[in-house]
This record gives C-alpha cells, sequence and structure tokens, in this order.
C-alpha cells in the first residue's frame, strides 16, 4: 500500500512537473516606447497548446493601473466639395479610436500580435520611460495563468 501511494505521488510530481516545463504561453518581442503618464507595452504572443487561451490583465511594479486595449481605424469615405466639406477642403481620412478590453484572444497552436494600431497593454505610469530602460510585466492568460516578461523601451525613430 506505501509503495504504491508513494508510486503514485511520483507519477503526479512527474506530470505536474512535465506540464510546467512545457509552458503553453511564450511572449516574445515585448516593447515599449518612451513615454510620460500612459505607456503602451506591444508584445508577440504564441500558444503552443492544443487550446485557445485569453490574455486577461497585465500589472508592472512601474504602473497604478494596467488594462488592455484595441486601437482600430475607421475610414472615413472621401466626400467631395459637393457632398461635404470643411472650408471647401475635401473631407477624407480616418479616425482613430481605442477601447477597453475585457480579454484578448490568443488562438489554439497560433499567434496574437500586441502592435501600433491593434491589441496593446496600456500602463498608467509612476514614473516616465525613458529609451534603454526595461519595464518588468506580469501577463496574466484565463488557461495558462500569470507569466512574467521584460519589456525593452526602444528609442522614437
Amino acid at each position: 500500500m506505501k509503495r504504491t501511494l508513494f508510486s503514485s505521488i511520483l507519477f503526479a510530481a512527474a506530470v505536474a512537473g512535465t506540464n510546467a516545463a512545457a509552458a503553453p504561453i511564450r511572449v516574445s518581442d515585448v516593447w515599449s516606447r518612451p513615454a510620460t503618464g500612459t505607456a503602451v507595452v506591444y508584445a508577440t504572443i504564441h500558444n503552443d497548446s492544443a487550446e485557445p487561451d485569453r490574455l486577461i490583465g497585465a500589472t508592472s511594479p512601474i504602473a497604478t493601473h494596467a488594462d488592455l486595449h484595441e486601437s482600430s481605424e475607421t475610414k472615413m469615405p472621401a466626400m467631395s466639395m459637393s457632398s461635404g466639406s470643411m472650408g471647401n477642403m475635401p473631407m477624407n481620412g480616418s479616425i482613430m479610436s481605442m477601447k477597453t478590453l475585457p480579454a484578448i484572444p490568443v488562438p489554439a497552436r497560433g499567434t496574437t500580435s500586441l502592435k501600433p494600431g491593434g491589441y496593446h497593454v496600456m500602463l498608467d505610469l509612476r514614473h516616465d520611460l525613458r529609451a534603454g530602460e526595461t519595464v518588468p510585466l506580469r501577463l496574466h492568460f484565463a488557461h495558462a495563468g500569470w507569466i512574467a516578461v521584460t519589456a525593452t523601451v526602444r528609442p522614437i525613430r
């Protein structure tokens, strides 16, 4: 009985260790820009699992608050002077908007990009970010749990 119980415990520990070693979520190319007040963090999230996951939160010691956001661009139809103008100038172009999200999807065996003009993590900063600094972050996934990453603050090009 003792031997069977001991063997079961060892097997469970080995399985748990194997699962922990094969992390289903990997995060790469984590970066931000120099910022004052509010910073935006971008990254590439890889899901090696057969199950989809979701980024559901983030935290950083350099931020009072972190939110998940999505930026989007709405194209405005070109308007001629006969259909509408502003000061005899044709109105065309696009409008950028941003919304807070409860989660960012990460597909099974797929990749989600956090990039300018799309998904990102927004941080309310405790101090300004300068080029060359690093930013510690913890990303919270619905299934994979917490993953620690470091963002590099890249100079504006």
